[in-house]
């Protein structure tokens, strides 16, 4: 609503004489210029590769006491080396890492615990049919009502504790990766150091000795027992298993491999992982196989990089000249598929 214009000006004078008295102006969060900087000395095949386009922080205020005074912030910096921000002074929980990501959605956003990553659901045959594709195959025995969802991006990231920004400087506590000792980090230059870390892991497949692969028109895999999403603040693991669709690639001969991203898998969970294979072949008929990986996922050296290995899927050779693909298979008929340990 409009004010008559006197008020207007007595509302103007009053403000301006206010602003003389340094006490009052203190009433109103004051911001300060702080330099991030992304050190990827934990990631460096990131760097070297310059694989983020860019990053972004969230700031979470808490009082002394660590809980919540107020909404987050948003801070978006281009680039991976980091830039200049400009936040209110006070008392933080921070979270980071690239934005610039294709997949992975976010939810839980308002609260630093809640803050989650996960990705939509998705198609067993997404990768050969895009998204729309029918799932008309079987699924492995014991997976049949784990929900499909898509891998998610590459991500890096982590998170800084006991943020505390004044006009003098910056200190904030730091867990150095794959250790458990919290570090104190302080500064009077307001130099906000971190140190971004993978945050997915990576798994590879093969199988080796396929048989009459050279009739596949298409093939494609699938991997059950896996976790859905990740909780940013704790890089906890949700124990919900979900089933990931995988793009299988063909040497045409005997070899199928493929790489994928995945949240990883929680150790509290008991489900098996099992890789599926599907192959069409040039008569139009389906064929897939099934294979228990759990001792090759569970037992890898590094849990955040997995190879699996499976020797001897067995295909059989068209019974006709199909004359090219058939994108819908009427039956699927299940092969042998044997492990190699």
């Amino acid at each position: 609503m409009k004010k008559a214009f006197y008020t207007a000006v007595v509302v103007s004078l009053a403000a301006l004489t206010a602003c003389e008295h340094k006490e009052l102006c203190y009433e109103h969060p004051h911001t300060t210029e702080v330099e991030v900087v992304f050190d990827w000395n934990y990631a460096p095949d990131a760097e070297a590769n310059n694989e983020v386009e860019s990053m972004c922080l969230w700031f979470y205020p808490v009082d002394e006491a660590g809980q919540r005074t107020g909404a987050p912030i948003y801070q978006s910096l281009a680039g991976m080396k980091g830039g200049q921000i400009h936040i209110p002074v006070g008392r933080y929980e921070v979270l980071y890492y690239n934005n610039d990501y294709e997949r992975v959605q976010f939810r839980g956003r308002e609260n630093f615990l809640t803050h989650e990553c996960y990705t939509r659901k998705g198609s067993l045959f997404e990768t050969v049919s895009g998204r729309a594709a029918d799932d008309t195959a079987p699924r492995a025995d014991g997976t049949e009502e784990e929900t499909v969802v898509i891998t998610p991006d590459k991500m890096w990231g982590d998170n800084a504790m006991n943020v505390e920004i004044t006009e003098e400087g910056l200190s904030y506590w730091f867990v150095r990766d794959g250790e458990t000792e919290i570090t104190t980090v302080a500064n009077d230059e307001k130099r906000f150091i971190l140190m971004p870390h993978e945050q997915v892991c990576d798994y590879t497949f093969e199988v080796r000795n396929v048989e009459n692969l050279k009739y596949a028109t298409r093939v494609c895999a699938a991997l059950s027992g896996m976790s859905g999403s990740v909780f940013c603040a704790k890089e906890e693991l949700t124990e919900t298993c979900v089933t990931l669709p995988l793009e299988a690639v063909s040497d045409g001969v005997s070899t199928l491999m493929g790489a994928f991203h995945t949240f990883g898998h929680h150790n509290a969970n008991d489900e098996r992982h099992i890789l599926t294979l599907y192959a069409w072949l040039e008569d139009g008929n389906g064929y897939y196989g099934s294979v228990d990986v759990t001792e090759q996922v569970d037992n890898a050296e590094d849990r955040r990089n997995v190879h699996i290995v499976v020797d001897g899927f067995k295909l059989p050779k068209p019974i006709t000249n199909g004359g090219g693909l058939h994108p819908d298979v009427e039956e699927w008929n299940p092969v042998d598929v044997d492990i190699d340990m």
